[in-house]
């Protein structure tokens, strides 16, 4: 005869109440398929062309990041300057956040765009491509 600790509840039944759960299985190494949910569930959504939105949303955010950084270099001539520096420092950290939770979905496409997008923001904004 099972045990309680084999079955889960006594005489048998599931530990769950009589209902059994679907497993979800959390994945823990990169893979490639564009039907995952990467910042909440239900978005992207299904097909090619949301996950291809995605893509294009998570590189404009990697590369936002670093256009954030680089605002930060100029003297700020507004009425508050701490303010606004206060501002662009709470906006770039909660969008590399963001880029950081998108990058959890171990989905290897978000990852490629992520990093690119930060290489296309280092590009353009740090090696000199902009004049100060």
């Amino acid at each position: 005869m099972a045990t309680d600790m084999e079955t889960g509840g006594p005489n048998g039944t599931p530990a769950t109440g009589g209902q059994a759960r679907p497993m979800k299985i959390l994945r823990m190494t990169f893979f490639w398929r564009k039907e995952e949910h990467i910042l909440f569930h239900g978005w992207p959504g299904e097909g090619l062309c949301a996950y291809v939105l995605t893509l294009v949303a998570v590189f404009l955010a990697s590369f936002t990041v670093e256009g954030f950084g680089w605002s930060t270099r100029f003297d700020s001539e507004w009425a508050v300057p701490w303010l606004a520096r206060t501002v662009l420092h709470a906006s770039r950290v909660g969008l590399a956040y963001l880029v950081v939770l998108a990058l959890v979905s171990f989905n290897v496409g978000v990852f490629v765009v992520a990093l690119a997008g930060h290489a296309f923001g280092f590009l353009v904004f740090y090696s000199g491509l902009i004049r100060d």
